[in-house]
Order: structure tokens, then sequence, then C-alpha cells
């Protein structure tokens, strides 16, 4: 046969064509898809598809029968699988034409198909945990199920087909059946999904990530907590969540041994913190100074070695009706390692660009196993860091005309003449007398989390951790001036800095057991106590009242919190149940027991000299008062609690929430919290979100029981302040009751969306929280100056205490998105962006009791403007995080840009209008390079706050700059004051 010249040009272009399709098809049907529907029509799940994966189905409706319902479930598999799965069953066959799928039925008629054998099995992690809502599917078929609350499952399958398990957060995993008729599977995390699925907030066993639960979860895992190149767990929170405000502060009572931190710019006993689930302690000491969070008990999260977290969780919702008082800005869950067989080393050492605060830190985790099935995992660390000093050079009158205040008189002759001829100091303005910045610390911690399954329904747990700190914070310079009260030159004839060692010991452990009691119902009982104290010691000091006969160093005292947890809860998930998709229970009690102490000091740290009559000197310790023997308590409190909580999904789209809690202090009384929260899918990329929460927070017991007396420095001038306990009897005749709960009322509707096959994810969310009788500390109250004081506090310069003086709103926006995505060779970029803006006002104030205010003229204020910008404006109320990551094969690269806005922090100087100041927003810029040697060992080279930004500094006519002792605001916590800071991280895996 002949064939012409056209006929052979034909023959290669319909190959070519027919090449060239090919090559589209396979194109299209490579797409992978994510998707799971339970008896769905089948033209539903086709225009799923089409969204998924940007082709179009081509069919006749009536032909396909399009409205037979089927179902599939699959995660992160090719397209032709996918159809596979979905057509073949339906005996419906398909072609790729250009971007368009044909559909077509098949003539065959069906074959009987023999009834498989029964496959069960069990799924869980890596660390053991059952994993509950995993999907298993038969690979070529539309037979699957999920895994129970128990992570069982059960599906028909034959030897030789294929076993895919699937969950968000895991990597997908085949098993090839050979005849078993029980497969067990343990999943591995994966580290490429940007939905990690969240625990806190729901004690539903339905997996959930952010985007589709009904109220916003931050997750932050461990490796990105570790790429911040901060060593402690708060810092490194502060630089990966917008909404988390923590800060290291310099020359500022208990805020030097606890770092204050907190949420949605609220104050620090308004966020409650969870270890695994359950609640941790507070601090012992009450931060009493001008600062953020005066007035509040901080909860110690650099107490708990950050080696030994896998994740972190901060909801941003209240949850008091949830999880218990305490919880009105939200949640900080700590997630420990259960890892086994394998374990890490870390050793990082890093140093300012001006060469101080150096030091290192060395932690270790690894996991051993227990038995066949439990694990015990162990952290330790040591940290040892050097103190920083950005302090200005003492300057006796930092404003020309000002008012001079010498090292040895305030006269600037007769001064500079004692200066010289002392020839202790060279010229004012070349040295400096005190130390303004981070605080030398020495700390160990060692923490360790285990479980051991007892049999079948039985798991036993346990948790908790050691950690001792030794802090050597710094006071101001008195100086030698005979004339002011808190000097004593017959000890220090050229003044004197106050040294404020302070140890913080810190220990807690949980017990407890999992057991399935009923069919489908799972118990948890626990029981746990948790203890902190404050050692305080004053070296290099005085108490000048003493005179001559005054040591120079004393044991302040001790400061003590205990804390016993026992709970019990109940919880079952039930599938199909009413006609719902899940419906998850949930019910327990708890019952807490609160110990505070105060021991005394040294009788000479809180003693009344002499000279406190005959020359107006300050008694006890300077830098810190002691406790005194009639301060001594012993207080304790108990509380029961008891909740239930609701979760369903009611539709496929409509997901609804609600819990209730009651809660009775033995102290004040019983409340009702409650919260009821809801989230529509609008599609599967598009959720709204909203939630209504009535919280309270009762008045911690280191508040209402405290009787310490500290140092404060006002108008440049130090003074003695003395805390009333509010169990004391002179309280009332003034006419300040005992303090009760503060309630609130929050808010929140929000927006989640994915996009880019889920390689894109943003949520945001507005808020509003209303705080009723919000409890703050008082004014210091001049007892000379107040003619109600007088006959009641004899011998005491000032006063504070404890009342619910004022109502707040905070309103705010979140917003979070991430971006991730594959390129060629394997690199990864990703990108994230966070932000918050908040603003917190006080909307209403009481008014001064009669009773305080008879005898005195002067208006008596129980809040004034410095109290009131600590709540309104000390914290940024704006905070921007921008992240950039790309990784070349073993090379990661990390830039991280975090802008903290500005913040505002007033004074009143003696005898003169009060005045402010606003600190103006600043932008920092962190970059890390990592480079993996191998699986076992990666080196990381960075540098925090490149461009060496500082804040503002403080006015030097301000009383507040104190010659120069306090170049930035102590009144504030902004992001801190050390500059650039250089390190290298050495990790080994084995």
């Amino acid at each position: 046969m002949k064939i012409t010249v056209c006929q052979f040009l034909f023959a290669i272009l319909f190959v070519s064509i027919s090449i060239a399709h090919e090559g589209r098809a396979q194109e299209v049907l490579s797409r992978r898809v994510t998707l799971t529907a339970i008896d769905k029509p089948a033209r539903t799940i086709l225009n799923r598809l089409e969204q998924l994966t940007d082709t179009r189905f081509m069919y006749s409706t009536e032909v396909i029968k399009a409205d037979r319902l089927v179902s599939v479930s699959v995660q992160e598999q090719r397209l032709d699988n996918v159809l596979t799965q979905l057509l073949e069953p339906l005996h419906i066959t398909y072609r790729v034409v250009g971007q368009q799928i044909v559909l077509n039925v098949t003539n065959e008629e069906p074959q009987a198909v023999p009834v498989a054998p029964l496959i069960t099995g069990k799924v869980t992690a890596k660390n053991g945990d059952v994993l509950p809502g995993v999907n298993v599917t038969v690979k070529g078929t539309t037979r699957g199920a999920s895994t129970d609350a128990q992570g069982q499952y059960k599906l028909e399958a034959e030897s030789g087909q294929t076993l895919t398990f699937s969950f968000i957060g895991y990597k997908n995993q085949d098993v090839v059946l050979t005849g078993q008729t029980t497969v067990d599977v343990i999943l591995e995390e994966s580290s490429a999904t940007l939905q990690e699925v969240a625990v806190v907030g729901s004690r539903s066993s339905v997996a959930r990530t952010d985007v589709e639960r009904a109220v916003p979860v931050d997750v932050l895992t461990s490796k990105e907590l570790q790429s911040t190149g901060q060593v402690e767990l708060s810092q490194q929170v502060q630089f990966t969540s917008p909404s988390f405000n923590s800060a290291k502060n310099g020359i500022n009572g208990v805020a030097s041994y606890a770092d204050p931190a907190s949420l949605k710019g609220l104050s620090p006993d308004q966020m409650l913190v969870l270890v695994d689930g359950k609640r941790r302690h507070q601090f012992a000491a009450v931060n009493l100074n001008v600062t953020v969070g005066k007035g509040t008990v901080v909860t110690d999260m650099n107490a708990v070695p950050t080696l030994a977290v896998e994740r972190l969780e901060i909801l941003r919702d209240g949850a008091a009706a949830q999880y218990g008082s305490d919880a009105i800005a939200g949640i900080v869950n700590l997630n420990l390692k259960k890892s086994v067989g394998m374990g890490s080393a870390m050793l990082q050492y890093g140093v300012t660009s001006r060469g101080d605060g150096g030091g290192y830190t060395a932690g270790v985790n690894y996991g051993f196993r227990l038995g066949k099935t439990g694990y015990l995992n162990v952290t330790g660390s040591y940290q040892d860091a050097a103190g920083t000093d950005r302090s200005d050079p003492y300057n006796p009158q930092p404003v020309a005309g000002g008012a001079y205040t010498g090292i040895y008189t305030n006269n600037k002759t007769t001064d500079e003449s004692t200066r010289e001829s002392r020839g202790v100091y060279g010229q004012y303005g070349t040295f400096r007398v005190t130390q303004y910045g981070s605080n030398a610390m020495k700390s160990g911690q060692l923490f360790y989390n285990a479980g051991l399954p007892l049999s079948k329904n039985w798991t036993l747990y346990s948790f908790g951790g050691f950690s001792r700190k030794r802090v050597n914070a710094l006071g101001f310079f008195r100086t030698a001036n005979p004339a002011t009260g808190t000097t004593n030159p017959s000890i220090y004839p050229d003044g004197f800095t106050p040294q404020l060692p302070g140890t913080v010991q810190d220990y807690s452990v949980v017990l407890g057991v999992h057991k399935k009691v009923l069919e489908g119902w799972n118990m948890d009982f626990s029981t746990g106590y948790g203890s902190n104290y404050l050692d305080q010691n004053v070296t290099n000091s005085t108490n000048a009242s003493l005179g001559a006969n005054s040591p120079k160093d004393f044991y302040v005292g001790r400061i003590a919190f205990g804390q016993s947890v026992s709970e019990i809860n109940l919880n079952k998930t039930m599938y199909g149940v009413m006609g719902t998709k899940t419906l998850s229970l949930a019910l327990g009690a708890q019952y807490r027991i609160d110990q505070f102490q105060l021991k005394a000091g040294d009788p000479a740290s809180y003693q009344v000299g002499p000279l406190a009559a005959t020359n107006n000197k300050i008694p006890g310790s300077q830098g810190r008062v002691g406790i005194g023997l009639d301060d001594e308590t012993n207080r304790t409190r108990s509380n029961v609690g008891m909740y239930v909580d609701v979760e369903s999904d009611l539709t496929e789209r409509l997901l609804l929430t609600g819990a209730l809690r009651y809660e009775n202090y033995s102290d004040f009384g019983g409340n009702l919290s409650g919260k009821l929260a809801t989230r529509y899918k609008l599609n599967d990329n598009f959720s709204i979100r909203g939630s209504i929460n009535r919280g309270f927070r009762a008045p911690l017991l280191q508040q209402v029981a405290n009787a310490v007396t500290t140092s404060t420095v006002q108008n440049g001038v130090v003074t003695s302040t003395k805390e009333i306990p509010n169990s004391d009897p002179r309280l009332n005749q003034i006419g300040i009751e005992s303090p009760k709960a503060e309630t609130s009322w929050n808010y929140n509707l929000g927006l989640t969306a994915k996009a880019a096959r889920n390689k894109l994810l943003f949520t945001l969310d507005a808020y509003q929280i209303d705080i009723r009788d919000r409890i703050i500390i008082t004014e210091n109250l001049r007892v000379a100056n107040i003619a109600a004081l007088k006959p009641l506090f004899p011998g005491l310069q000032e006063i504070t205490f404890f009342t619910n003086q004022v109502n707040t709103q905070t309103r705010g926006i979140d917003f979070v998105t991430s971006f991730r995505q594959t390129l060629r060779r394997s690199n990864v970029f990703t990108a994230s962006v966070a932000l918050t803006v908040n603003k917190t006002e006080i909307v209403g104030t009481k008014g001064t009791p009669a009773q305080l205010q008879a005898g005195t003229t002067a208006p008596i204020l129980l809040i004034d403007t410095v109290s009131r910008a600590l709540i309104e404006t000390s914290q940024p109320r704006t905070k921007v995080l921008v992240s950039l990551g790309y990784q070349v094969g073993k090379l990661t690269v990390n830039l991280r840009s975090t802008y903290f806005g500005s913040v505002t922090a007033w004074e009143k100087p003696s005898g003169l209008p009060h005045r402010v100041q606003t600190f103006g927003g600043k932008n920092l810029f962190d970059v890390s390079a990592v480079y993996a040697f191998s699986k076992q060992l990666s080196l990381t080279l960075g540098g925090n706050n490149i461009t060496n930004v500082y804040p503002d500094r403080v006015f030097s006519n301000y009383a507040s700059y104190s010659n120069g002792q306090v170049p930035y605001t102590r009144n504030a916590n902004q992001f801190g004051f050390n500059g650039t800071y250089y390190y290298a991280n050495l990790m080994v895996n084995f």
C-alpha cells in the first residue's frame, strides 16, 4: 500500500497531538486532592473536584445517575486514584480532553462481589496517643472508615488490597494486606502541613485545625519557638504570637524574678496557663512595682524548659466556663513531648553587640520506652547568663537650671569639693552607680512526662518537674547625703547600691489515670500539686534607722505559694446521633486548695531603729524591706468547680459548642460561667465563627493575703510602701470592702479561609472584652497626707490594698495568615503575617469612700494617671509579625520582622502637674541561617534585632530618669532594651 506525503504528514500530526493530549492528561490526573465527603450526591463531589483541581467534568446527569449517594475520603492523593475510587463502583468511565474530563457509563453488568474479610486495628501517634477521626480507606474502592475515640477502626478488605491511613497533621501511610485481619498503625507527624490540629478549647475527640474551630487557637511548634533564637519560653512566644506580650524588666521588684506575660493587653493573671491540659500553679509573689501587671500575679512559664515542649497552643478566647477562673483573656497550653527512642541535645551561646549579657544554655531531651507501649520523656536544661547595663552615667543635674542631686549633698559647690576630696568617683558624667538592664541569672530545670498502659482500658500517666533559678537583681543608688532618709554615711560614706539576689524554686507533679469506663465514655482522673517560693536577700545594703549598728547583708524572708488540684473528667464522642454528624459530651468536677505563706526575714531587715525617730531614717533593709513577724501569714482556701461541655457538628457545615461551669470559693462564694460558640462553613474554604462568654476571675490569695513592704521610687525619692491584707479590720473603718470576683463578657466574631489548595490559610477575628469590678491595687496612699489614715497606720509612710475599683473594655482585631510552597528540587518557601490591634480603656470607676475622704480637703484618688496608663497604654496596642523562610537543600534561611506599637507612661512629679511621655513604635529584624550537616547534626547562626533598635529614651528632665539610672522607662513594657543579640546554636539529634 502506497502512502502519500500528505498521509504521512497527517499521521505524524495525529501522533504528535495524541502525545500532547497524553501529556496534558497526565498533568491533569497527577494533581493532588484532599477531600472527605460521606453519603453525598455524586455530582456534589464532582463539583468539589472541579474546584480543587481546576478541571471540568462533562457528563449527562441522567446517563451517569449523578444523584446517587457516594462517599470518598482521601488526602494528598492523585486525581486518577480518586476517580478510580469514586467512579469504578458506579460503572462510570472517564477520559481526559484538554482540561476537561468526559464521563460515560460502561456497558458491563455489575458482578456479584464476595464479602471481604473484616479488618480491625488501632491507630496511634509515635508518642503513643490514640488518634480518633483518622480516615481509613481501601485503595481503589469506595470502602472506608474512621477511627473512634479510642483510635480503633473496622472495615472490609481482601488480601492484596491496600489500606490508606490519612489524618490532618500526619503523613499518609499505605499498608498492603497479606492475609492479616488486624492492622495497627503508628502515624508519623508531617512537618509540611500548615494546619496544626489544636487540642485546647475543646474536649471533643474530633480533630480540628484552627480554621475549622469555633474559636481562635494559635499552634506554635517547638521548631517555631526555637527558631527565634530566644532561650526562655516566654520570650520565644513573644516573638511568635502577636497577642502575647512579655518583656524583660530592669530594677523592677518581683518582675525581676518572673517575667510578666499577658494576652490581648490584659493583666497577666487574666491568662490561664495549662500543661497538657492541667492547671499550672502561679508564682508566689505579687508584682507591686510600677510596671506592666502591677498588683497581679504571673505564671512563670520560664520554669518549664523549652526542650520539653512539643508545641504550645494559645486559645485567644475567654474560657472560664471550660477551664475555670483566670481564663478571661485566654489560655496558654504547653504540650509536653512524649517521644521514645529518640533524643536531642542543644548548646547555645549568645552575647549582645555591646559585649555584655553573654551566656549559654545547654539542654538534653530523651524518651525511654516503658514496657511495650509506655513512655518516659525526660528533659534537663541549664542556663547561665550575665547581666546587661544600659544606664547612663550619673548626672546630679540632668537639666540645666534644674534641681541638683549630688552624691554627698544637694549643694553643688560643697558636693563637688567633697567628691574630689574623697577620690572615689571621677567627674560626673563619667561613672555609673547602678546597672539598668537584664539581670544576671543561673537556672537549672528538670522535667519529665510519662505514660504506662496498665491493661486494655487503663493507662497511668504522670508529668512534672523541678526548677531552681538564682537572679542577681539590683536596686537604685542611695546617696551619701546625711539629710536623706535612706542613707547611712557611717557605713557607706560614698553611697551604695543595694544588690537583690533572689532564689526561685519551683516544682510540680501530676499523677492520673485514663480509663474507658463505659461504651464510648472515657474517664480521666488526676491529682497534682505545684509549689513555688521566692527567697529574697539584700546585700551591700543597710537599715538606715540602725545607724552604725546595721548589718550590710540581710535575709528578707520567703514568699511561698502551693496549689493542689484533683479533678475527674468524662467525655464521649458519638457519630450520627439524633441526626447530627457528631455529638461530644463532657462533664467533670475539680477540687482545688491554695496556700499562701509569708515567712519572716532577719530581725534587722524590718527592725525600726532609734534613728527613725531622731533622724527620720527609713527603717528596714534598703532595696527590699524584710518580712516581719507580724506579717507572717499562712492562709489557705478551697474551691469546688463543676462543668458540662457540649460540642456537635449539627450538619456538615454547622458546628455548635456550649459550656457551663459553677465554682464556689470558701472565702467569697460562688459564681457561674457560660460559653456559646459556633462555626458555619460557607463552603469548604470559607467559614465564619463567633462566641460569647460570661466569665469571672476570683481575687488571688497572693493578693488579698499579702502583707509585704516594698521600696518604691517616686519623684526620685525612695519610699517604703506597706500592702495591707484585706482581712485587716482597719480597712473596714475607712470604707474599703473585701474584693469580690471580677466578671467579664467576651465576644468574638471571626472569618477563616483556605486557598491555593490549602497552601494559604488565614484567620481574622474581632473581639470585645468587658470586665466589671476589675481588681486593682490602689495608688500608694501617703499616710501623713490623709487624716483618716494617721490614727490607724502610725509609723507607716504609705499604704496600698486591693479593691474592685474600675470597669474596663478591650476591643481588638487579630489577623493570622500563613503560606507554604514546595518549589523545584524540593526547595520550600514559607511565609506568615500575624498582627493584633487592640485598645483597653477604663470605662468606669468607683468613688472614694466617704470614710477615707473624711477630714482631708484634697481629693483622694484610688487610681490615678500612672496606674491608669499601666492598664490602658503600657503595652503595645499594635504588634505585627512577618516571617519568611526558604530552604535550599541542607540550608534554611529565616527572616523575621516584629513591629511593636507605641506605649505611653505617666509620672507624678512633686509639686508639678502630672506629665506624660509616649515612646514611639519600633520595628525589630531577626535573621538566622540553619545548616543541617546531617539528620543528626545542625548548626544555627543568627542575630536578633540586627539593626540595633532601642526604645525611645526617657526625657532627662523627668523624675523617672533618676539622674541617668533609668534611660528607658520602667512604667511600660515594649520590647526590652538590650539591642542586638548574636547567637550560635548547635543541635544534635540521636
